[in-house]
């Protein structure tokens, strides 16, 4: 059973659980957008062989809002997969930690496990910490995770300027693709436009 699921995170603390069965796939889209505080829990449990979990999470912080995301991708039988992806803009003052974790059980042979959290700074106020981790206790597996913070490298606002694209202009372009590529493994179309119509909402 394929279900595709999209959260868009409050304020203040929440908590999100989803548990995944043999042969299910669930496609999940965290969504926090403008300025807000929030403290996001979020658990997926693969508990049956062929579960497959993608994870997608969109942050745009401005003012002075302070995101913190925590993650748990938790393979707990064999053959099962989860591919997470956190992006994150941050403009002002604004903060994001993220805190992401992988466990995978002894008898979850042949897990396949990605995690990655890239984050962009607009201001040199905005600030940005990411932590992933993993815990591997079977022997069969393909695990991995990577982070990145930066800012838009002057040559792509260079490269725009050359073609008459302002730096205002330019560098919501580069925001707007760098937020929208992590939409690209969607099959559904309208959710992705709606979901495109939300993040320029807030950039704008």
């Amino acid at each position: 059973m394929k279900k595709i699921d999209i959260k868009e995170i409050p304020e203040g603390d929440s908590r999100f659980e989803y548990t995944i069965g043999g042969g299910d796939n669930l496609t999940l889209l965290l969504l926090s957008l403008g300025r807000k505080n929030a403290a996001v829990d979020l658990a997926i449990r693969l508990i049956g062989r062929g579960a497959t979990a993608s994870i997608v999470g969109i942050v745009v912080g401005q003012g002075e809002s302070k995101i913190k995301l925590h993650t748990l991708q938790h393979h707990m039988a064999p053959e099962t997969t989860s591919n997470l992806l956190v992006k994150t803009v941050l403009t002002d003052s604004a903060t994001c930690m993220y805190d992401g974790g992988i466990f995978v059980e002894k008898g979850a042979q042949k897990t396949d496990a990605y995690q990655r959290n890239e984050n962009l700074l607009l201001s040199s106020d905005a600030h940005a910490e990411s932590k992933p981790s993993l815990e591997i206790l079977a022997n069969d597996v393909r695990c991995t995770h990577g982070a990145t913070v930066g800012k838009i490298p002057e040559d792509q606002l260079w490269y725009l300027a050359t073609r008459g694209i302002g730096e205002k202009k330019g560098q919501g372009i580069i925001v707007s693709g760098f937020l929208e590529s992590a939409l690209g493994g969607l099959e559904h179309t309208t959710i992705i436009e709606t979901i495109k119509s939300k993040i320029a909402a807030s950039l704008a």
